[in-house]
């Protein structure tokens, strides 16, 4: 697009040579939530200015204060100026501008404490149409912020970063989880949900190039899943990553779709489920905090260890059963729900791995660290 072509041209132009505000942060996303959002409201009372900038039309249709277009003549004006600029996933995040300068200082808060290899880690990652640009991108980054010394670790293999410029921080996003209060999963659904006592939230991972089998059983019989689902007065919420062309696209009695149109951000409503379902999703992660039931349903394990492969073997990280037959998922589920506690002892175990602070604090900590480091 000849526009994009052009703001391009004239954002490498402008970043070199209109001079910066330190103060001013450059926050975005691939959504308005994750771990971007919690700074963006509150970098105020840290004597910071954060500007949120997509070009995604959805984000702009929140009518939010202070979020621009990266189309505009206020965004491209904001994006020149910045001192600063906070993303999930790259750069791409705002597109179609750039941040030529390498006076302004890039800190990549990424979108969740990953299972599976990623980045440098990935076995193929240098067979991405992304893996050169993505590569020069990651030289840049100033920090980046860990959960635990465990997963400062896996940062550094990931990105090519010193253990000292990853911070041990917790992630923002989660702060909504461990806030007191459960979310009203019901407001977000036009049709009224099915009366109900009990939640599970099946949430498996994205597969490079494949839709996810879900419910990946022999013995597969959906009107069984349907009568336990019935029988215990629960909903399933089917959820599949926003890549994945295997989603659940209408519901399906108990069986509810929850996909990002629904929900946008999965980690502020987590503390609606009883019980979660998953594979290798790093919503597990998420969901330890909690101290609540997982159930596993890894049916690719040997495939998927191969590629992209696990930072840790998946047998050290898991806590919870991994049925193999629907009789025996149904059988954890219905222990799940009965004694939530059971297992309270194996999640421990990895919660500590992954968690330095458990605890609303991660957006204060990384905002403390930002106020400090953008006076350098």
């Amino acid at each position: 697009m000849l526009v994009d072509l052009l703001l391009t041209a004239l954002s490498w132009v402008l970043g070199m040579i209109v001079p910066r505000d330190r103060r001013l942060v450059v926050i975005g996303g691939r959504q308005f939530g994750g771990n971007t959002r919690p700074l963006f409201e509150q970098c105020a009372r840290y004597g910071l200015r954060g500007v949120w900038l997509t070009g995604r039309a959805e984000i702009l249709a929140l009518g939010r204060e202070d979020v621009f277009s990266t189309r505009s003549v206020r965004g491209l004006w904001l994006g020149a100026r910045a001192g600063a600029v906070l993303l999930t996933h790259s750069l791409g995040d705002f597109s179609p501008l750039c941040f030529s300068s390498r006076r302004v200082r890039l800190y990549n808060l990424w979108h969740g404490m990953p299972i599976k290899r990623i980045a440098l880690a990935d076995p193929r990652f240098s067979e991405r149409s992304y893996a050169r640009s993505f590569g020069l991108e990651m030289k840049r980054y100033r920090a980046m912020f860990a959960t635990s010394p465990a997963m400062v670790k896996l940062f550094g293999q990931s990105f090519g970063l010193a253990a000292e410029r990853i911070l041990v921080t917790g992630q923002p996003r989660t702060d909504a989880l461990l806030n007191a209060g459960s979310p009203d999963l019901a407001e977000h659904y036009d049709l009224p949900l099915p009366a109900h006592r009990q939640r599970i939230l099946y949430c498996p991972t994205w597969r490079d190039g494949e839709s996810v089998r879900l419910f990946p059983f022999v013995d597969r019989e959906m009107q069984a899943v349907q009568r336990f689902l019935n029988e215990r007065e629960a909903l399933l919420f089917v959820r599949t990553h926003p890549n994945d062309p295997g989603r659940l696209d209408e519901r399906q009695g108990r069986i509810v779709p929850m996909q990002a149109d629904v929900v946008a951000e999965v980690t502020d409503m987590l503390r609606a489920f009883d019980v979660l379902v998953t594979d290798y999703s790093s919503v597990y992660y998420d969901f330890l905090l909690l101290d609540r039931p997982v159930i596993f349903l890894p049916y690719d394990l040997e495939r998927y260890s191969r590629s992209p492969g696990f930072f840790l073997p998946f047998d050290e990280i898991v806590a919870g059963p991994s049925p193999e037959t629907q009789a025996d998922f149904l059988s954890a589920l219905a222990r799940a729900l009965d004694a939530p506690d059971a297992e309270s002892a194996q999640r421990r175990r990895v919660r500590e791995l992954v968690y330095s602070h458990v605890d609303a604090g991660a957006t204060g900590r990384v905002l403390t660290f930002l106020q400090a480091d953008l006076r350098r």
